[in-house]
């Protein structure tokens, strides 16, 4: 997937009489595939610098120079100053950066998301020496690229995109193919702020999976940081324009046939064809738990030629706008106001719209365990406590109910512990009739 392409210096467009640098030893020695017990055995393998000479126009010419040792340091330091030298001598340089392979495998966890100090101390040298500069990426999981991306113009993660990854890789950087993936994971400035940072690893053998729902880019989103590449972008060689959203809402929830219809205009903006991946995300902006900013709900891949047009439909269920209620044991649907939005990723969204939703209201179970502001919360339930505390002299509400001060301070008290407590109104017998008429009445 490209992720950044400054100046459109992808794709390649090389000319009889340029050359283009080819650097890194992922060029002729890729990786394409996991370690451990995720490795096969391939029926052949393609090497990036075969297939761009091959891609090139005639009169291109396609210089190498390894740069770097794969999961060695020993020698780098000539290596890179030979490289160095390639480079300055290009039109372009394509550099071949990643992990090698006993940076990520099954049985251990990595430390750090950077890459190998070699490559990214010799990238820098490379942008001193030629300012158009390409980086390719082959890793199997996230690396950081807060640190170098400024020394190049296009990056292109391909991942570990197996046997063909060569080939891949050289359609990509020549135009052959218009990228279209999306990234599904943010990318962070640093590992520190990713959202399972301060629960992970544990120790002493346990973990704490401290961020809940907040995963991934829901984490992110919920505390707004900054990220390099959020979830769910991917550029392409030409644009996109997003217009005309429109929601309707059919069915009813109570029957189980409740849809939400959701709809936009995609144009190609650019002059060639292209993929866009169109998502939909839905927000909550009043819930009675702690849900995501927006959580993606549906994504649709449209291919466009240049210049046209098409409408991309999403259907939603109640399911999508609901979260997991851990005392009623099933889906929620809280009625009221949500947001529909649409875009390129999960910070890029063009269009948004607002819908209401009927359900019935889920009532909580009200017992002793339950905090005063949950029963006054509840209407039936605060009509109890109410007529149980009763009123003074002037008619204002006894105790605690007739202090909004008092309601604040300690509201969040469950019943238990504020019938044990002097002057506020409220002692065991009250509590004990308030859960007899709560459940009665429920």
């Amino acid at each position: 997937m490209l992720l950044k392409n400054e100046g459109g210096i992808l794709p390649l467009r090389p000319t009889a009489g340029d050359t283009i640098a080819v650097v890194g030893e992922f060029a002729r020695t890729p990786r394409y595939q996991g370690a451990g017990s995720s490795q096969v055995n391939p029926t052949r393998v393609d090497l990036a610098l075969d297939e761009l000479r091959a891609a090139v126009p005639d009169g291109v010419a396609v210089t190498f120079a390894p740069g770097f040792g794969i999961g060695r340091t020993d020698g780098d330091e000539a290596l890179a100053d030979e490289t160095v030298a390639l480079a300055a001598q290009a039109s372009t340089v394509v550099a071949f950066l990643g992990l090698a392979a006993a940076d990520e495998s099954e049985g251990f966890d990595r430390t750090h998301i950077r890459l190998p100090a070699s490559q990214t101390a010799l990238l820098a040298r490379l942008a001193q020496a030629n300012p158009n500069v390409v980086v390719v990426l082959s890793n199997g999981s996230a690396v950081q690229v807060a640190d170098w991306e400024m020394h190049a113009r296009g990056v292109l993660e391909c991942w570990l995109s197996g046997q063909a990854s060569g080939g891949a890789a050289a359609d990509l950087l020549t135009g052959v193919v218009n990228p279209s993936g999306r990234l599904a994971e943010t990318l962070p400035l640093r590992l520190e702020d990713t959202p399972s940072y301060l629960n992970f690893p544990g120790e002493h053998g346990h973990v704490r999976y401290g961020e809940g729902v907040f995963v991934g880019y829901r984490g992110y989103d919920a505390v707004g940081r900054d990220v390099s590449y959020p979830f769910g972008h991917g550029l392409s060689y030409t644009s996109f324009r997003y217009a005309d959203l429109r929601t309707e809402v059919t069915g009813r929830h109570e029957d189980g046939n409740l849809a939400v219809e959701v709809s936009c205009e995609i144009t190609n903006t650019g002059d060639r064809r292209g993929k866009e991946v169109a998502q939909l995300y839905v927000v909550d902006p009043q819930s009675a738990v702690a849900r995501p900013v927006r959580e993606l709900k549906a994504f649709s891949n449209v291919e466009l030629d240049a210049g046209a047009k098409a409408t991309v439909t999403f259907v939603l269920t109640g399911r999508d706008f609901s979260y997991w209620g851990s005392e009623t044991g099933g889906w929620v649907l809280e009625p009221g106001e949500f947001e529909l939005a649409v875009g390129g990723s999960s910070r890029d969204l063009a269009l948004s719209a607002s819908i209401e939703l009927a359900a019935p209201v889920v009532r909580r179970e009200l017992g002793r365990m339950l905090t005063l502001q949950e029963w006054l919360d509840d209407r039936e339930g605060s009509d109890i406590l109410r007529s149980l505390v009763g009123t003074d002299e002037s008619g204002r509400p006894s105790g605690i109910l007739g202090s909004e001060e008092l309601i604040r301070m300690i509201g969040n008290f469950p019943l238990s512990t504020l019938q044990a407590l002097p002057g506020v109104g409220l002692d065991h017998a009250m509590v004990a009739a308030a859960v007899r008429r709560m459940q009665a009445a429920q």
